[in-house]
């Protein structure tokens, strides 16, 4: 007897799409449009998402918005994102370098660009071009609009949703489908839902810098749909438009090239695509394949085959050859146990959370063996076309890349990584309850029960991406052994500390912080913690920024960035000079290329404690690092000052100069250098006059003018001097002060005797 051969569904066959809907133990037949489906998904995921909208940045939207000169230079910009790598907008020249084959995603990056345009005309921005001189770098910026990039990533998911929904009704038979009290609900519906629901998506879709994954996905499946259309209609405009899509998914982010392989895979399992039609689709397809790595290999730095020198962005830096596939062998065991039971998350995977494993290690067999089965199984069925099949081969071919078993991808592993690849997962778990299980209700109530404890996960989650402190305090405690994330919190500790302190009191800020650090503490505790004094909780804040600046560098010795940060930490809350230069010298030492930060707080320190030698050096070195920097030029102007260098304080004042325009305080900085440490009087008295020029209401300016004059024996213009500042304040004591020295130096006892009692009077009224 001849074997009777099975019959493919056709791709867009109506057979495979819901037209209706039937209750089920009734005699009456819902007739539901199609497009039910469709707006139920979309509304379901944005609701889903919807209290995003309220948050503002987090994290590595610093990178791609808040602190991105390109970005914020709005449609100025917008060149700059085709034509660099995408982290020079933030790191500058180095960026092209940070990680192993740099980072080009040019569409994603003019989407936040635009939007930034967008908002800044909204909010009224009367700048006009935006240029280096005029740019608002940082998240205080006024015209940024963070509700809008919420509500782009959130509309852009919903988008991905639906379109997914429609490919997977086209492609998967309609056999998959139970019944339900609204009738029949198909393999297609409930692997969406799952998708949409997945709680591994929030770092994508909350944080704006998810742009990227979103904008790929979305455009990767519909570079997908036009391939179907194509096989189906052999109409070669689905060409046309599908390929120029694929283009714009690479411009989105390099993942997209996986479809290049998810594309055949798809055809081979549900279509009766003929050879031709593979080579037509992989031939055209491949036009914006080549023309993006060319363009990618124009404006990045970084091959492959370069690691950086630095852990944070490379993993696998203290690693031996075995451990490093040993240890990323293990991530997918960790990533599967996320994709199952998705708690606890965390955005942060860096040193030394994930510590390295060895082929002997039972956690690296246990992964091999059943990410080794998942294959093995996969490919034994691939004959039969099974969807098992597809959804295995589909996880693992679209996660190779951001997989670190290719190259390098800068970090051990993060959530947003299987942002692509966990449709897969969604596909193979609703077709084994599907499939496997035979009653419909357990079948529908186990869909019910998974994408209940999803969504209410992934919505709780959504509020720990309301901004950068709240999660670093939130995932601090998942990610205990992370250096990176020891560094960051203790960060925005001394930035809590320099804020207003009574308007966190007033807002429950202080409580919420002390009970995100300390979930243990009790409200009592909460109570008399919140009504301590501003001075206590402020060196409240510091010391606790101190003990997770000190976990940082205990995890990772040369971590620039933690001693440098613990520098400033120690330095607010001590002021204790020679405790901290030791530490910002660490910092500048362990920071491979030079550190900016690090070698101009040791001109500040170095200056503030009268070393100008070894302030000038540091302040030059930090100069080279980043000479767009404008305190750094007015900062060594200051320093010359006291190395009693006139040509050299004018023409770091014209470099200053060059990015902003002089201020009273640059003068008055420069005029006391030169008075109190390098005794000439005489260009301290012009500089100090400059500073008048320009702000003739500050004592301060007069009282040292005047000090300056009378020191240089010129009396009776000190004495005209402290006359201008009683005229501007009659209560100044110094002023009486000043007048009473100078006539006494003029021989005029009297008149000194007289002005010494008015200070003696000002000053026991003042309480001094």
């Amino acid at each position: 007897m001849a074997k009777q051969k099975r019959q493919k569904p056709e791709v867009g066959s109506p057979k495979s799409e819901v037209k209706t809907s039937t209750v089920v133990g009734s005699n009456t037949t819902i007739k539901l449009p199609s497009w039910i489906p469709y707006l139920f998904i979309f509304l379901f995921t944005v609701t889903l998402y919807s209290n995003t909208l309220w948050n503002k940045y987090a994290i590595d939207d610093t990178i791609v918005l808040t602190d991105n000169k390109f970005t914020k230079k709005g449609f100025g910009g917008i060149k700059d994102h085709f034509t660099h790598d995408m982290f020079e907008g933030f790191f500058g020249e180095r960026g092209a370098k940070l990680v192993s084959g740099g980072r080009y995603r040019p569409l994603s990056m003019v989407s936040l660009t635009i939007e930034y345009e967008i908002s800044r005309r909204i909010k009224g921005d009367k700048r006009g071009e935006i240029t280096d001189k005029n740019i608002i770098m940082g998240d205080q910026d006024p015209y940024l609009f963070p509700f809008l990039n919420h509500a782009v990533n959130i509309l852009l998911f919903g988008l991905t949703c639906i379109l997914l929904f429609h490919i997977l009704q086209l492609i998967i038979p309609k056999k998959y489908s139970i019944k339900t009290p609204v009738g029949e609900l198909g393999l297609a519906f409930f692997a969406t839902m799952l998708y949409a629901a997945h709680p591994m998506h929030t770092e994508a879709v909350s944080n704006v810098k998810g742009r990227d994954e979103v904008m790929c996905m979305l455009f990767s499946l519909l570079s997908l749909l036009a391939t179907i259309k194509y096989v189906k209609t052999k109409n070669v405009l689905h060409l046309v438009w599908g390929t120029f899509i694929f283009f714009v998914a690479l411009m989105s982010k390099e993942n997209a090239i996986t479809f290049f392989a998810v594309i055949p895979l798809t055809y081979y399992f549900f279509t009766n695509a003929k050879t031709k039609d593979y080579v037509m689709v992989l031939g055209a397809y491949l036009v914006p394949v080549a023309i993006f790595l060319f363009l990618r290999s124009q404006f990045t730095q970084s091959g492959i085959t370069q690691d950086s020198p630095e852990i944070l962005n490379n993993p696998f830096l203290l690693a031996t050859t075995s451990q490093r596939y040993a240890t990323i062998i293990y991530t997918f065991l960790i990533y599967i146990k996320l994709l199952i039971f998705p708690h606890p998350l965390t955005h942060d995977y860096y040193f030394n959370q994930i510590p390295y494993v060895d082929f002997g290690d039972i956690t690296f067999v246990l992964s091999l063996l059943i990410n080794g089965a998942l294959v093995i199984y996969a490919l034994m069925n691939l004959k039969k076309k099974s969807i098992a099949s597809y959804a295995i081969l589909f996880y693992f071919t679209t996660f190779s890349i951001a997989s670190n078993l290719l190259f390098t991808v800068g970090v051990l592993m993060n959530e947003r990584f299987i942002y692509m690849s966990s449709l897969g997962f969604c596909i193979l778990v609703s077709y084994l309850l599907i499939t496997y299980i035979k009653n419909q209700k357990a079948v529908l109530a186990s869909f019910v029960i998974i994408l209940s404890l999803y969504s209410v996960k992934t919505f709780t989650r959504n509020y720990d991406w309301k901004d950068s402190f709240t999660l670093f305090r939130v995932d601090s405690h998942h990610s205990l052994n992370s250096a990176k994330i020891q560094t960051s919190v203790g960060g925005d500790l001394t930035k809590a500390a320099e804020s207003d302190i009574a308007a966190l009191r007033d807002s429950g800020m202080i409580k919420k912080f002390i009970k995100d650090l300390n979930p243990n503490v009790s409200n009592e505790e909460l109570t008399f913690i919140n009504n301590l004094p501003d001075s206590s909780i402020r060196n409240l804040f510091l010391d606790s920024s101190i003990v997770h600046l000190s976990e940082a560098v205990r995890i990772y010795t040369t971590h620039s960035n933690a001693w440098l940060l613990m520098g400033n930490a120690l330095y607010k809350r001590y002021h204790n000079l020679p405790q901290v230069i030791p530490i910002y010298e660490k910092a500048a030492a362990y920071r491979v290329g030079g550190y900016y930060d690090a070698s101009f707080n040791l001109g500040i320190v170095y200056n503030e404690s009268n070393q100008p030698l070894l302030s000038k050096n540091n302040l030059l070195k930090a100069y080279d690092a980043k000479p767009e920097q404008v305190e750094c030029r007015y900062l060594l102007a200051q320093v010359y000052a006291k190395l009693n260098q006139p040509d050299s304080v004018d023409f770091w004042l014209k470099k200053g100069n060059e990015l902003r325009p002089l201020l009273a305080g640059d003068y008055y900085q420069v005029g006391t250098g030169f008075g109190k440490v390098a005794g000439n009087l005489p260009m301290a008295i012009v500089y100090l006059n400059k500073a008048i020029e320009l702000e003739p209401k500050i004592e301060l300016y007069y009282e040292d003018l005047g000090v300056a004059y009378g020191l240089s024996g010129q009396f009776d213009l000190a004495i005209a001097t402290a006359q201008k500042l009683i005229a501007i304040n009659p209560k100044y004591p110094a002023a009486y002060m000043n007048l009473s020295v100078s006539y006494r130096n003029k021989g005029n006892k009297e008149m000194a005797d007289q002005y010494l009692a008015k200070y003696n009077e000002l000053r026991a009224s003042l309480g001094k």
